[in-house]
């Protein structure tokens, strides 16, 4: 197993189902926090739950469709970060992540999306990488714009969280623009 050490405080790892009690233990303490823009917040009603989620991510990670790791923070778990829905033919995936409340405020998803994109492009061999956040979602459009994304779209109405259609920003990110930035 390896540890990606983004500084002496951030890592990412694999995520493995032994993560699944503390990633559900971070989600239970956090369901306030999170459940605004994170729709699967009530299906994760117990461990089990959590280890039938990334039991089902690490099989499509076998496949080639998912990229996924869990973001711990001075050793303790953090929060998540993958790239799902991978089209193999395109070369491009969809980025989602979270952290738990405590976590948030300090660039700790800044720079783990900034190591996700060099997993991206120089690993996955991705062309293009989208981040999609809930228009409303300042904190997460924000990580977005940080990094330099540009926002192709806003879809109207095109989440349901809560019961509620929510407006979605677009974001993406090429590998020529990210080489660009990393040449400046």
């Amino acid at each position: 197993m390896f540890i990606n050490i983004i500084d002496k405080h951030i890592s990412l790892k694999p995520t493995e189902v032994a993560d699944a009690e503390p990633l559900f233990d971070l989600v239970d303490q956090n369901r306030k926090h999170l459940k605004p823009w994170m729709p699967w917040v009530d299906a994760t009603a117990t461990v089990q739950d959590e280890r039938h989620f990334i039991e089902g991510m690490l099989t499509k990670q076998a496949h080639g469709d998912v990229f996924i790791a869990t973001i711990v923070v001075d050793g303790e778990v953090a929060g998540m970060i993958d790239i799902h829905n991978i089209d193999a033919v395109s070369h491009h995936g969809e980025i989602g992540y979270w952290l738990g409340r405590a976590f948030t405020g300090h660039g700790v998803m800044t720079k783990s999306l900034e190591r996700l994109e060099e997993i991206a492009f120089t690993e996955l061999d991705l062309h293009k990488v989208q981040l999609n956040a809930d228009v409303a979602n300042q904190a997460s459009r924000a990580v977005a714009e940080r990094r330099q994304y540009h926002q192709d779209a806003v879809l109207p109405e095109h989440i349901l969280v809560n019961g509620k259609y929510r407006d979605e920003a677009v974001y993406s990110l090429t590998v020529d623009e990210w080489s660009k930035r990393r040449d400046d």
